[in-house]
């Protein structure tokens, strides 16, 4: 079963910080926008009046707490988007390799935009539940 999770898109301001290129992949406001990104879709499918979206957004880790092993991917100068992975580290310590992207404003080359590919999220939601069952049955 597919489950979809709208992409979530956020923007950060930065000033002067970024010439004609999207900042790298492991810098460090690309990180804190990838982690609250994350936490921006959980309160989003929790707060919307879709059941099974909330339902299925409750089994999940409520935080990234550390990304690392960041890979650049891909570039496109035309429009100034780095593809990004990286290995994302939850509150309930499972990790999970997320794909993301960063591109720059094409009016502003202090503001940038993140994307995360929410499709690791399945994958995390049947861990979460496999742990809950098996933390369980330990009992």
């Amino acid at each position: 079963m597919k489950i979809f999770i709208p992409t979530v898109l956020l923007a950060l301001f930065m000033s002067g910080c970024f010439s004609d290129n999207a900042p790298k992949c492991s810098n460090e406001d690309v990180q804190d926008t990838v982690k609250q990104v994350y936490t921006n879709i959980l309160d989003n499918a929790q707060n919307s009046n879709n059941l099974f979206l909330a339902g299925f957004t409750k089994s999940l880790p409520k935080a990234m707490v550390e990304l690392s092993s960041f890979r650049a991917v891909a570039y496109d100068e035309t429009v100034k988007l780095r593809s990004c992975k990286a290995e994302a580290l939850f509150d309930t310590d499972q990790t999970m390799e997320i794909s993301y992207t960063v591109q720059l404003d094409e009016q502003d080359s202090d503001q940038f935009y993140v994307e995360l590919d929410t499709a690791f999220m399945e994958t995390l939601m049947q861990q979460s539940i496999m742990q809950e069952v098996f933390n369980k049955n330990k009992k």
